[in-house]
């Protein structure tokens, strides 16, 4: 009886070592590859745009009455190159201003980076 008192403990020990051992298993490390082929993806001093609206004009002028220049459709991505405000006969709303003219706030939705812009478009429907 004695032995038997002396061996549990010993065993208990053996136990919680092999289970502590076997609960570290090593795995291999899995390698994050980062896609630098565009620059400006991760750009902190780039904001992206994605236009929601079906069919959106940009315009040459921050308002509404102003000529419109090009047109884009919804899915649609853009780095922003400015931003302002329109005056109050303009309606006072917020303007981004890209390559091809200025698209008000309204029709689009802005992003820190290009990789959520594109995850956004790609939700919209947008093909790559």
């Amino acid at each position: 009886m004695k032995a038997a008192k002396s061996i549990l403990p010993l065993f208990f020990l053996f136990s919680l070592f092999f289970f502590a051992l076997s609960s570290c298993k090593r795995s291999e490390a899995s390698e994050i590859v980062l896609d630098n082929s565009d620059p400006l993806a991760l750009a902190p001093d780039v904001r992206w745009a994605v236009v929601i609206e079906p069919y959106a004009a940009f315009r040459e002028e921050l308002s509404w009455d102003a000529e419109a220049t090009d047109y884009c459709k919804q899915g649609e991505l853009f780095p922003i190159l400015a931003s302002a405000l329109a005056n109050e006969e303009n309606g006072g709303e917020a303007w981004y201003r890209f390559d091809n003219g200025w698209l008000p706030a309204s029709a689009i939705t802005v992003y820190p980076n290009k990789l959520r812009a594109l995850k956004a478009a790609a939700s919209l429907g947008a093909k790559k």
